[in-house]
């Protein structure tokens, strides 16, 4: 593998605080076979332990293949993404948190020829484990989805592909409009979703990727109410941002959020919170979309917020 003046691929590699999983990262890339000229940007993020170290004995050792972009101050997940793709001067690029490992050394190989065989295709991505630290799988296969072909519908209703698996024709992060740096580490969804306006989503039969369960994660570590109003934010900022026939698709994903997080808020007991969040889930898409679960939703708030205001509780 060697990098040169015109790369094919690009590898994007975004690391902040993870000095122990960045060599599996740069190991797992550094096994694929390839017949193509590659490079590796590893962005760190101004890390506080021995990231960027890592990173730079890697590119010391493998100087013609690994750029390293250090950071003087914290930018961001999502700044510090968009940076790294910048960077990136392949036609194709490959995405891979340093937390997350390629398992098959043919990955790149075989996505590369799919994209090369039909321009129609935008994003190729395939199968991907769920593993925890300890190394334990704790789902064998994500997502749930068939293999095949999908398009904008689909992926403005979830992120149904992992990270670590997607390779996909570079430049559709300049696509983003400004609002995405407001965002708070929904860094991939936003890419996949501009990247779709203009052709197809390939999700390959192939599991040869880990993803990386960890409690130090910017994601995962924060619980469900977080990434409910994480989806929330940004189906918020999109449904003004693509074209008139999907917004009703993103008005309804948005509003299936809000009432997650009604439901969720009102198991923990907080009820204005929840009552809030139902009537944003009842008037976020169309009146007479999900009408009946809705209109429950928002009536068991409702009751509740008005059940706990009767005891004596201050208003919240």
């Amino acid at each position: 593998m060697s990098a040169a003046a015109e790369p094919l691929v690009s590898v994007s590699i975004s690391a902040y605080n993870l000095e122990r999983l960045l060599p599996r990262a740069l190991d797992s890339v550094l096994m694929q076979e390839m017949p193509f000229p590659v490079e590796v940007i590893v962005g760190d993020d101004c890390s506080t332990d021995g990231t960027l170290k890592v990173a730079q004995e890697y590119a010391r050792r493998h100087p013609e293949l690994i750029q390293v972009m250090s950071r003087s101050k914290n930018v961001g997940i999502q700044r510090n993404t968009y940076e790294i793709l910048e960077r990136c001067r392949g036609k194709y690029t490959a995405w891979l948190d340093a937390d997350d490992y390629w398992t098959d050394p043919k990955k790149l190989v075989r996505q590369v020829a799919a994209l090369e065989a039909d321009p129609s295709i935008q994003v190729c991505g395939h199968y991907a484990r769920w593993v925890n630290l300890a190394g334990e799988v704790k789902r064998e296969r994500y997502p749930s989805l068939p293999a095949g072909r999908y398009q904008l519908n689909e992926i403005l209703r979830h992120n149904f592909i992992a990270t670590p698996t997607i390779v996909f024709r570079s430049g559709a992060h300049r696509l983003l409009p400004e609002w995405y740096f407001g965002l708070d580490s929904l860094s991939d969804w936003p890419v996949w979703v501009f990247a779709a306006l203009s052709g197809d989503i390939l999700l390959m039969d192939e599991t040869m990727a880990d993803y990386t369960l960890s409690a130090n994660s910017s994601f995962m570590s924060k619980g469900e109410m977080y990434w409910y109003r994480s989806d929330a934010r940004f189906l918020g900022f999109l449904q003004d941002s693509v074209p008139t026939k999907y917004r009703r698709v993103v008005r309804a994903e948005l509003g299936r959020r809000y009432g997650a997080m009604a439901y969720a808020l009102r198991k923990r007991g907080e009820f204005s919170e929840s009552r809030i969040a139902a009537w944003k889930a009842f008037s976020s898409p169309a009146l007479t979309d999900d009408f009946a679960s809705k209109s429950k939703g928002l009536l068991a708030a409702v009751v509740r917020e008005m059940e706990w205001r009767i005891k004596g509780s201050p208003a919240g």
